[in-house]
């Protein structure tokens, strides 16, 4: 099978460079012949860079034709205009990926929150038109494009192996050396630096509860009482600190930064509990009192008060959405064979 898959985006340490990443490598090593359109080459993939005219708000548009004969031509996030229409000069079967549909009307920035929903209603419609089969990553999504009386399939992002196997003992009393931490004694704040991601939510919550926390991420560096500031880390180290954390914090102010959450999948693979603020598809895979908690975005009086609740909280249940690479894209490569076969996926 002859795959294009299509993301402005593919290289660096975001949630949709990753699922670029993984979904590439997964699929290359399963015997597919797949090529990665974007805006930027990445090493060591077979990358298809497409020269493009950036305009704010992050709206990216091709200035050449590309073209190309797949039988699969998967549109990774249908919110970039550069996917959709890189996506329409490819000849083949269309798989448009929606992700944070609707949620640019909440966006605490007020230019995307008057233009975002004309631009959202406008690029939906122009995917689903695309579109010879449809998936999302949460049921706020799958809720939004029934509205549209589209018929997603649900697949979730997934986790590297790495996730679901024990970690060495010693390895992780090194890492809490490291940043001298005692284990149970800190919430970890695992994701990129940005004021979306609501970091001085947590670090606000921090200073009234007089709780420790650890920020583990990409970014400038972060200071404040309470505060460890850990940048990036290898996934091993990562996994170290979330295994020895009380709970996994994801203070994020905006249902448009999250439209999945690898995070919380990492945090109950591990079953450490989440606080989350109750955005974007967190709303959905949070269950209050069984795998964490939520909380109104920006509240960090609230966050204050459960973070000492974390410290007795157990993960009652790991969410059916939490699962390795190899899964998820089992399921992407059923959807693939269904759309090139079932004449009901026929445009």
């Amino acid at each position: 099978m002859r795959i294009a898959l299509i993301h402005h985006s593919v290289c660096g340490y975001g949630g949709m460079e990753i699922v670029s990443q993984r979904l590439y490598y997964y699929l290359t090593k399963r015997g597919y012949e797949v090529t990665l359109f974007s805006t930027s080459a990445c090493q060591g993939m077979n990358v298809r860079q497409v020269k493009v005219l950036k305009i704010k708000p992050d709206i990216q548009i091709p200035l050449e034709k590309v073209n190309g004969d797949y039988e699969v031509v998967h549109v990774l996030s249908f919110l970039s205009y550069f996917n959709i229409s890189v996506s329409s000069m490819l000849k083949g079967k269309k798989v448009v990926s929606f992700l944070a549909a609707k949620t640019l009307g909440t966006h605490p920035n007020l230019f995307y929150r008057l233009v975002g929903p004309i631009y959202e209603d406008y690029i939906i419609k122009k995917g689903l038109n695309l579109a010879n089969a449809v998936t999302v990553k949460n049921l706020g999504d799958k809720k939004v494009l029934e509205k549209y009386n589209a018929n997603p399939f649900l697949i979730p992002d997934g986790l590297d192996d790495v996730y679901f196997k024990p970690i060495n003992e010693d390895f992780r009393q090194e890492v809490l050396k490291r940043f001298n931490l005692e284990e149970g004694e800190f919430a970890l704040y695992v994701g990129r630096i940005h004021k979306l991601k609501g970091v001085k939510v947590f670090i606000k919550a921090l200073q009234l509860s007089n709780f420790k926390g650890v920020i583990v991420g990409s970014g400038d560096k972060v200071e404040g009482t309470n505060v460890v500031y850990a940048g990036s880390l290898d996934d091993l180290s990562k996994i170290a600190l979330i295994d020895s954390s009380c709970c996994v914090v994801i203070p994020s102010l905006s249902d448009f930064v999250e439209g999945f959450s690898i995070a919380a999948s990492e945090a109950w693979a591990r079953r450490k509990p989440v606080i989350a603020s109750s955005v974007g598809a967190l709303k959905y895979r949070v269950k209050e009192g069984v795998n964490g908690f939520l909380f109104k975005p920006g509240d960090y009086k609230a966050l204050a008060n459960i973070l000492p609740k974390a410290k007795d909280s157990k993960v009652k249940e790991i969410p059916e959405d939490v699962l390795p690479w190899e899964m998820v894209v089992s399921m992407y490569e059923d959807v693939y064979k269904k759309t090139l076969e079932d004449s009901n996926f026929e445009k």
